[in-house]
């Protein structure tokens, strides 16, 4: 196993948290895990099964898939021809925009690369081991270009506000988040963000994060075994009572009726 990892934020478009290979033994598996990075894997050999948000999906050689943030996933090794793997993991500002020129989706998150070329970026990333930033942004755009399928889309100041304070709320899902907060990191004045960002996105910022939080706390009531006071906790609430009041009034009945009511 190899595994590399770049922590600096150096790059406001993209920063690259790790990229590493692994050649897996039978049955060697991720335990499901709430992404809050982009994280692509290419399947080099072998073959797989790939979970996401509770959809059950076959991976094999020349594969790529995507988890997208915030996204359940995990995956498993074949038992018997089990894959091998390289990774690269990375978030930013513009990273939502580039993925949205490729055939990738929340929904569709497995390409095909019959030719290699996706698969030979990628090796170029991994082979090169430890880098400098520059060589590794050139290496990881080159790798970018083999999953687009149409030239980025121009951002306006504007939007990339909204991009910004979108990844900010993403990152910061297990804090109590506020509006001002989002603000603060943006350097603009609530007013203007809440105007900027509520004709965007047709709802108001605050709106969007409790949304955030509580579809993040829905899915964790559905699909795993944390108690009622973890997810609170997961999901930027210090007192489940805090939580159990907000979820209440958001979705009409607490957390534990909701969950018994599954």
């Amino acid at each position: 196993m190899k595994n590399y990892r770049v922590y600096a934020k150096n790059n406001l478009d993209f920063n690259v948290v790790q990229y590493g290979y692994r050649k897996c033994l039978p049955n060697f598996g991720e335990k499901p895990h709430i992404w809050s990075n982009f994280l692509f894997h290419y399947v080099h050999s072998g073959k797989g099964v790939l979970y996401i948000d509770g959809c059950k999906m076959p991976v094999g050689k020349n594969q790529g898939f995507l988890i997208f943030p915030g996204q359940i996933a995990n995956y498993i090794a074949d038992s018997t021809d089990p894959f091998e793997y390289s990774w690269v993991e990375f978030f930013g500002n513009s990273a939502k925009n580039l993925m949205s020129s490729s055939p990738l989706s929340p929904k569709k998150p497995i390409i095909d690369d019959p030719d290699n070329k996706i698969g030979k970026a990628i090796s170029d990333i991994i082979d090169a081991g430890d880098m400098s930033n520059a060589m590794l942004m050139s290496r990881f755009w080159a790798f970018v270009d083999t999953l687009s399928t149409e030239t980025v889309p121009d951002i306006t100041p504007t939007d990339l506000y909204i991009e910004k304070a979108i990844t900010y709320i993403g990152e910061n899902i297990g804090k109590p988040t506020t509006v001002q907060d989002v603000c603060r990191h943006l350097n603009i004045s609530r007013n203007y963000f809440c105007v900027i960002f509520t004709e965007k996105m047709g709802i108001s910022p605050k709106r969007y994060i409790l949304d955030c939080h509580m579809e993040m706390a829905l899915e964790l009531l559905k699909r795993s075994d944390y108690s009622v006071s973890e997810i609170a906790n997961i999901v930027g609430y210090d007192k489940q009572s805090k939580f159990t009041k907000a979820f209440t009034r958001y979705m009409g009945k607490s957390p534990s009726t909701y969950r018994k009511a599954l």
